[in-house]
């Protein structure tokens, strides 16, 4: 059939073309309609499914080891990643985690560094910009990085197992969680240089030089080593010297740090609650402890002519220190880094390997590098006794602390033979409270522990009944600890209550139980009526240790909230 009429033809054609576009336009509308539909969809399914992941709560495996956040807990976001405390990013993760003043937070893993915003999903990584599939969140003062960060730049691989809410974090660069450099002059961390004068109180300006660069760099605080001094005086008949113990009785009594301007009078500015003391010259460990947590206060043999450029053992163009020597340490300093290329050419004497430690010194800034030397990783007097001070809360973190061991640990009970035993603390409340935690000394390495509390003692047979276990730990490292209770425990004012732990190690030969017992070096006998402390081999049958002089070292820390 033919058609002569063009213009017939003509608007068959476009009558056809427009219902062609009407028809496809119709189709492509109807389409791009259910994809949003789709992706409104997608978007609700995930919130409704993180929401219920949060509501059964979450279990994070790392390394196939379980692990718990001191603060906050573990979700699921909207975007379905799961959202990690900065705690257990550094505890658990190996990773240094610093908060700087503002919403910056920085993450360290081997030489990769992550510089992070607070409410920010962006992230630059060695200086490259990245975005993140979920944003850093803060929530009731503990902060929180998003797991596709350890996923996707830290070298972790990440699983989800949904059946049992289960998040699973395995290190697949072990080996590789320290850069071979690492300074806090460098990374806002080194505290102010002090000097000591000619006092034999090193020992004191460690410890606080260690704790200023803990709180670093998001608080810098100077606080007064004069106060530490004096408190420990009241206690000690050794004027000239001192060491981290008595350090320790201040810190975890809460008689200090006050701030230097104070004139040694002022507030308590901070509550330590943890502090480990390391395993003697492990400097690997030493350097995971500088890395996440803050200097380390260790011991070494120093001698003042080194100052002066008298030493055998010291390099002063290049600040570097080696001794080779039999003489026990007498000084102490502030681990503050480390360099593994540090070349052995630096050092005076003839040692194995390059490599040192960057340590702060008490001598002032005319002393080495403003302040700083490096201390070869064969120097034969270092690291002997070195503490880490790993837990730093604000003054308002509990209302009330009970306690009888203000002289700190100074002995240790236990039994023969034995790879427990049980300890436990009496006291009479002082108002109407909660008990939230409990702390305690862990008197050999690698030892579990579990506590429980009765909210009203009535006699020995409180202690035998106990009742179910309220929170567990293990520690590899001697040291102090916090450890917070599953739930708060009430008590009325003048209602008598009862911290029990059960300490366990393996080694049969050691002896767990925390005691503060007078000394031949202390100036005072211990107060021993102000708590009650008791002992038991077995958890039923319980001795008293203020017969025997002594009290339990075994804090309760409450609120009124």
């Amino acid at each position: 059939m033919k058609f002569k009429n063009s213009k017939f033809i003509t608007t068959l054609i476009v009558i056809c073309a427009v219902a062609f576009v009407v028809v496809f336009g119709l189709v492509s509308y109807q389409q791009v309609q259910e994809g949003s539909a789709k992706i409104e969809s997608d978007s609700d399914f995930a919130k409704a499914k993180a929401l219920s992941i949060n509501k059964k709560g979450i279990t994070l495996k790392v390394n196939k080891k379980t692990v718990y956040p001191s603060k906050g807990k573990y979700f699921m976001s909207p975007n379905m990643n799961l959202m990690i405390p900065t705690d257990v990013v550094e505890n658990d993760l190996n990773c240094a985690c610093l908060k700087y003043k503002g919403n910056t937070v920085v993450v360290i893993k081997g030489n990769t560094k992550a510089i992070l915003k607070i409410n920010s999903d962006k992230v630059k990584v060695n200086g490259s910009d990245y975005t993140l599939k979920e944003k850093v969140y803060k929530k009731d003062g503990v902060i929180y990085i998003p797991s596709s960060l350890f996923e996707n730049y830290l070298g972790f691989a990440y699983n989800w197992d949904n059946d049992t809410c289960t998040a699973s974090l395995t290190d697949t660069a072990l080996g590789n969680a320290l850069p071979t450099r690492y300074n806090y002059a460098e990374e806002g961390r080194l505290p102010k240089v002090q000097d000591q004068g000619q006092e034999g109180t090193c020992w004191a300006y460690a410890t606080l030089s260690a704790i200023e660069s803990s709180l670093l760099p998001n608080e810098n605080y100077e606080f007064s080593r004069r106060h530490l001094v004096n408190y420990s005086r009241k206690y000690s008949k050794n004027k000239n010297g001192g060491d981290y113990s008595f350090s320790m009785a201040y810190l975890t009594s809460w008689n200090g740090p006050v701030s230097d301007n104070s004139n040694g009078y002022g507030k308590v500015k901070k509550h330590l609650q943890s502090a480990q003391i390391l395993t003697p010259k492990d400097q690997e460990e030493m350097k995971r402890m500088v890395f996440k947590y803050g200097g380390v206060e260790t011991s070494i043999y120093l001698q003042r002519a080194v100052s002066a450029d008298g030493s055998p053992y010291y390099n002063s163009s290049a600040a570097a220190y080696a001794y080779e020597g039999d003489s026990h340490a007498n000084h102490d300093v502030v681990v503050v880094g480390w360099d593994d290329n540090f070349p052995k050419e630096n050092f005076p004497i003839n040692v194995k390997r390059d490599g040192a430690f960057i340590c702060l010194n008490s001598w002032g800034k005319d002393f080495g590098k403003d302040g700083l030397f490096y201390v070869s990783y064969d120097c034969v007097s270092f690291g002997e006794v070195s503490i880490c001070y790993t837990q730093i809360d604000d003054v308002n973190n509990y209302d009330n602390i009970y306690q009888s061991d203000l002289c700190g640990w100074t002995g240790i009970m236990g039994y023969k033979d034995q790879s427990a035993a049980y300890f436990a603390s009496v006291y009479r409340a002082k108002s109407d409270e909660k008990i939230k935690a409990v702390g305690f000394y862990a008197t050999e390495e690698n030892t579990d522990f579990e506590v429980f509390v009765c909210d009203q003692f009535k006699g020995l047979n409180s202690l035998s009944s106990r009742g179910r276990v309220v929170a567990k730990a293990s520690y590899e490292n001697k040291g102090f600890y916090t450890i917070n209770l599953d739930k708060s425990y009430k008590v009325k004012k003048g209602q008598k209550f009862s911290i029990i732990v059960k300490a366990h190690n393996n080694n049969k030969k050691m002896r767990l139980v925390p005691v503060e017992t007078t000394s031949k070096s202390m100036k005072k006998e211990v107060n021993l009526k102000d708590g009650e402390g008791y002992i038991s081999a077995d958890g039923m049958n319980w001795q008293s240790t203020e017969k025997q002089g002594c009290n339990v070292c075994l804090k309760a820390y409450t609120d009124k909230r």
